[in-house]
């Protein structure tokens, strides 16, 4: 280790005096204060895309983010023994609490903000382009088709947990295709014609440990996942975590939309689209394609947990959907 400390104090034209393991991560103790470096198992060219979406993010005044700190050489990224590296200032605080509403509502408006300020985005020469528009419904008809072949799979081995399953499959599968039924027949084109145009990106994983909070600041890291996206997948996502919290109570999700229009729209189109993403089924999706193609001796009684929890939400997911649709 102590010789990748020497070749990235190289790189970046600074001394780091010790590195110790944070999450994924490295904190690093230099003489211009605290750093974390990352190892990146993505490309360069993608690392690229990243810092430029960053760096349009503080040019239009969202500033409070991780940006990349750039070698001797300008560029975003260290090579060392072929491996590539970034760096960005550790940002002190603490992470977002959900349970919190003034984190909540503060989390809603440093949501749309960030998708205001994204607004523009062109990614910088070769960089490697990330866009999700356009392709929700074939993720979703790809998930459908999964939760088919995990019914196929439950009739064969009729487990405990397998028995559970086909209770209910048949219900979450109808959900989801409902949802992808009515996305067909939706503006979903229209929208994702237009924000393609509008040239505004997703951050793609707006979760607590990615919101640090500090006295009155609030600020975002964790870019890796941003691409060109719909705005509403980032929204729906934080619903998503929210209501799992509070067994899907309206009221909740009310703070977040109101919190986040309060500085950027939602148009009834844009709030469809962002109503069917909260209709589909994700999350038995994935417990039960995850519990298919897990080795047999890893399943067990978590699994049987798992897609208890999801049962359990039923009644307070049906409810929510009936409520929800009359905020607009």
């Amino acid at each position: 280790m102590q010789e990748t400390e020497k070749q990235l104090s190289n790189s970046y034209g600074f001394e780091i005096k010790m590195l110790y393991n944070y999450k994924n991560s490295f904190i690093a103790e230099t003489g211009v204060g605290k750093k974390i470096i990352k190892k990146m198992s993505i490309s360069p060219e993608r690392v690229l895309f990243i810092h430029g979406a960053k760096e349009h993010l503080h040019q239009n005044n969202f500033t409070n983010i991780d940006r990349y700190i750039c070698t001797e050489e300008g560029m975003p990224y260290a090579i060392i023994n072929g491996a590539f590296y970034t760096m960005t200032n550790l940002i002190s605080g603490r992470e977002c609490n959900f349970d919190l509403r003034e984190d909540v509502v503060e989390a809603s408006k440093t949501l749309a903000k960030l998708h205001k300020a994204s607004k523009g985005y062109i990614p910088p020469p070769g960089s490697a382009k990330r866009s999700e528009l356009g392709k929700l419904p074939k993720y979703y008809k790809k998930r459908l088709d999964e939760i088919k072949r995990a019914k196929k799979i439950a009739q064969r081995e009729k487990g405990t947990v397998d028995y559970l399953i086909l209770k209910y499959i048949d219900y979450f599968y109808e959900m989801g295709e409902d949802a992808l039924n009515r996305i067909y027949t939706s503006k979903y084109d229209m929208l994702v014609e237009k924000a393609r145009n509008e040239k505004k990106f997703c951050h793609r994983d707006y979760s607590y440990c990615n919101i640090i909070c500090d006295d009155d600041k609030m600020s975002v890291i964790n870019f890796d996942y941003c691409s060109y996206e719909l705005k509403m997948y980032d929204i729906a996502n934080f619903l998503r975590r929210k209501m799992r919290k509070c067994d899907w109570d309206v009221d909740e999700a009310k703070v977040i939309m109101d919190s986040y229009c309060s500085i950027e729209p939602i148009s009834k189109d844009e709030f469809l689209i962002l109503y069917l993403m909260l209709q589909f089924p994700h999350k038995f999706w994935r417990v039960i394609n995850k519990y298919y193609n897990s080795k047999r001796t890893w399943r067990g009684k978590k699994f049987l947990k798992r897609c208890e929890e999801v049962i359990e939400e039923i009644k307070h997911h049906e409810r929510f959907l009936k409520e929800f649709k009359l905020l607009f």
